[in-house]
């Protein structure tokens, strides 16, 4: 074997064991997988609103209604929200119904009921609770920006009696809560609110319209928790 035989075969040998050294070099430094660390994420969640939080918010919303004739008598607290029910003082009859945010306390008026049959209050163009318009034309906007959709005369006197409402909730509950029956009743400006009771319990809410006997349960506020009377 002549020396450029010799020259070739080491030079290859050279060459053959620096590219095994890069290789086995390069991958040390691979990454064997692509799944990285869990990372905390913060909590957006707020500590959440106390019922007494809740009543101070809902008397607080009604004193800057202006009218000294409204009263928040009660608060109750769901799962979903807390519930404020307001009366008026010289007839004792339910005004309307708000919800406040459990986290933020933010005020709205009941969905349900307060904003599809209630025939003396509503909803202004800023958001507050005041008196509706009442009227046989016109659009959605009475005097002053107050909502009206037009509702009917404002009467604690129903087509359908506190009685007669009664009876079609506990059909209604029959049929779709068993072991439920209907707790206590407050007449509202064209419908009814009751409490849903079970096991000597308050259970839930439903409204029943005062002029067509038609039943909302409230299931949006969620399970019931707690309920603290005001006055």
């Amino acid at each position: 074997m002549n020396s450029k035989k010799i020259i070739i075969i080491v030079t290859i040998a050279v060459l053959a064991v620096a590219l095994v050294t890069t290789a086995a070099f390069v991958f040390l430094f691979i990454p064997t997988s692509t799944t990285t660390s869990p990372q905390s994420t913060p909590s957006t969640i707020g500590t959440g609103l106390t019922i007494n939080d809740a009543a101070t918010i809902a008397q607080s919303y009604v004193t800057q209604l202006g009218n000294s004739n409204l009263s928040v008598s009660e608060v109750d607290e769901y799962s979903q929200c807390f519930y404020a029910q307001v009366i008026e003082k010289n007839t004792g009859a339910g005004a309307f119904e708000l919800t406040i945010n459990k986290t933020t306390g933010t005020v709205s008026a009941e969905q349900g009921a307060m904003m599809e049959w209630n025939t003396k209050y509503g909803i202004d163009s800023k958001g507050m609770m005041g008196y509706l318009t009442t009227g046989t034309g016109g659009g959605m906007m009475g005097s002053g920006g107050m909502m009206t959709w037009l509702r009917g005369t404002p009467t604690l006197t129903m087509a359908t009696s506190m009685e007669q409402a009664g009876t079609i909730a506990k059909q209604y509950l029959n049929a779709n809560y068993t072991g439920t029956s209907v707790g206590q009743v407050t007449t509202f400006y064209g419908y009814y609110n009751m409490q849903v009771i079970k096991d000597g319990k308050i259970y839930g809410m439903m409204t029943v319209d005062g002029h067509t006997g038609q039943v909302l349960y409230c299931s949006w506020l969620g399970t019931f928790i707690q309920r603290m009377l005001i006055g």
